[in-house]
């Protein structure tokens, strides 16, 4: 009786805990009205307290990368862009784990770490994101397909300007083909 007592909270420790995940639903709603409504702050405290909630509740692996790549788009938009890149390379290897490199979460992660790699001109860093990403390219539709046609442009641009021609013809290729 005495080793159950001692060991029931440290059950308790390693569940998840259901305040936690009505708390980080709620502030990821929040998050996403303040994004639509333009309050960009609001919306980046938001988001972060929701990833707060998932790591304090013991959430899983699968919400945390949810949370994460949701804070890093909005730390783009803000120009945090160091934060961003930070997240987003946690929530890239969560979702590589969790769904595989081809997927289209981890196309979402590597799309937005592209992006978020060249306004920090950091073109030559996004380069193996977007090969990585021009592999699944053609599993997008509609507004995230243009953005990823999008990011091969401007990435096929780049490289033809540095000199790497079949890099450029590559992605050119590809957007072409979206």
């Amino acid at each position: 009786m005495r080793k159950l007592i001692i060991l029931f909270p440290l059950l308790i420790i390693g569940c998840a805990n259901p305040l936690n995940r009505v708390t980080s639903d709620n502030y990821a709603e929040s998050c996403e009205v303040f994004e639509r409504q333009g309050d960009i702050q609001a919306a980046e405290q938001a988001c972060y307290r929701a990833l707060v909630n998932v790591d304090m509740g013991n959430l899983g692996a699968q919400l945390k990368s949810e949370r994460l790549y949701n804070l890093a788009r909005i730390k783009r938009k803000v120009a945090k862009f160091n934060e961003a890149e930070d997240l987003l390379i946690e929530s890239i290897k969560i979702e590589k784990e969790l769904t595989g490199p081809t997927s289209i979460k981890s196309g979402r992660r590597l799309a937005e770490l592209s992006t978020n790699l060249a306004a920090q001109n950091k073109w030559e860093a996004g380069i193996p994101a977007v090969k990585q990403l021009s592999s699944i390219a053609n599993k997008f539709t509609g507004n995230e397909r243009n953005f990823v046609k999008v990011i091969l442009i401007k990435y096929g641009e780049h490289t033809k300007q540095s000199g790497d021609i079949s890099t450029s013809e590559m992605f050119t290729e590809i957007a072409n083909e979206l």
